[in-house]
């Protein structure tokens, strides 16, 4: 089915082909599970006895910390929950145990991200979008410190702490003083676009990862058009591939260069900064072909410039080197973090900063 966007002015630029749908019970051939458990049962070690390699300390999370977000029960394509984000310890790979397992004020996650303060951020799709502050991660059993509506599947702060939420029929911007307690708050602007998986990137540029195969950019001198005309705009940049199929959240490594999973392949690939700077169809510099890629969701960088690649079709979060990501390939994962068997599998990933 095809969705399109409407809204008063001028035509929308982009025809939103509507989201596939995180699938229950995903099975994959016996060889690619025989290699998943293969590399998961070699990779496996014992949750750290120190601080320094465990993901919480007395305050809370420690930088490195592994977030993975399972969106639970789907109901025609959208998460209805309940569903978990787990912590994981940095450097955790194998059957590693849980250091946390967050359920209370989960309605089916579909997007998580950590502020800069160590705060976890989770847009439920069924409801709200709840934050567990850094202290309250410390806990057994968190529950949220700020419950702010609407919620959505997808979420992305900007580079001056404002959180941007995609809310399956628009996006709105809650500025950062906002973000302080819980309520409905007036969004500092609401735009006409539907079903984003939203990030930014250095410049403070918005990029959405699309379900019609595409990653478009606008500028961040373009975003305050957004306050007077309450629409998106065409994207300054939109960038097209035979290799984009159902990208999903991108991430941006040191060199800028902008990474994406493609949900309904197995790829996961790159193109350079120097190549979107305008409207292209592209050839990706580095193709991660990976039979244990299956249906990878929102991907995520960790400080030392190594992938995370959440795998829904698996149920494992695998990690790729710096190295590894230099040339195309089918490589190995580094680590292999394997969820729970009662999960739906992994949707997202973010690593604390």
């Amino acid at each position: 089915m095809t969705t399109t966007c409407q809204h008063a002015g001028p035509a929308r630029f982009l025809t939103r082909v509507a989201r596939p749908p995180r699938q229950l019970g995903v099975t994959a051939s016996a060889a690619v599970v025989a290699g998943v458990l293969a590399s998961a049962a070699l990779s496996t070690s014992p949750v750290g006895a120190t601080a320094a390699r465990r993901a919480l300390d007395d305050a809370g999370p420690v930088p490195g910390t592994i977030f993975v977000a399972d969106p639970g029960l789907v109901n025609g394509g959208d998460a209805v929950g309940p569903g978990s984000v787990t912590l994981y310890r940095p450097g955790a790979s194998g059957h590693a145990r849980p250091e946390v397992v967050v359920t209370k004020g989960m309605a089916g996650p579909g997007g998580i991200a950590v502020d800069s303060s160590g705060n976890l951020w989770v847009a439920n799709e069924s409801g709200d979008v709840v934050e567990y502050s850094r202290a309250e991660l410390a806990k057994p059993s968190p529950v949220p410190t700020v419950t702010i509506s609407p919620g959505g599947d997808g979420l992305a702060f900007d580079p001056s702490g404002n959180l941007w939420v995609s809310t399956g029929s628009s996006v709105v911007e809650f500025s950062k003083a906002e973000l302080a307690k819980s309520g409905s708050p007036a969004p500092v602007a609401t735009l006409s676009e539907d079903d984003c998986s939203l990030a930014f990137d250095s410049y403070g540029d918005l990029w959405e990862g699309s379900t019609s195969n595409t990653l478009s950019e606008w500028t961040k001198p373009q975003l305050p058009k957004l306050f007077k005309r309450g629409e998106l705009p065409s994207p300054a940049v939109q960038i097209t591939s035979n290799s984009l199929s159902g990208p999903c959240k991108p991430a941006f490594d040191h060199a800028g260069d902008v990474w994406a999973g493609n949900y309904n392949t197995e790829l996961v690939v790159e193109f350079t900064k120097a190549k979107l700077a305008k409207t292209a169809t592209l050839v990706p510099k580095v193709v991660i072909s990976s039979a244990q890629n299956g249906n990878p969701g929102d991907v995520a960088f960790d400080a030392s410039g190594n992938l995370w690649v959440p795998t829904q079709g698996l149920g494992t979060v695998v990690e790729y080197t710096k190295a590894q990501l230099a040339k195309s390939g089918a490589p190995v994962p580094h680590d292999t973090i394997s969820m729970p068997t009662t999960s739906n599998g992994p949707w997202a990933v973010a690593i604390e900063p």
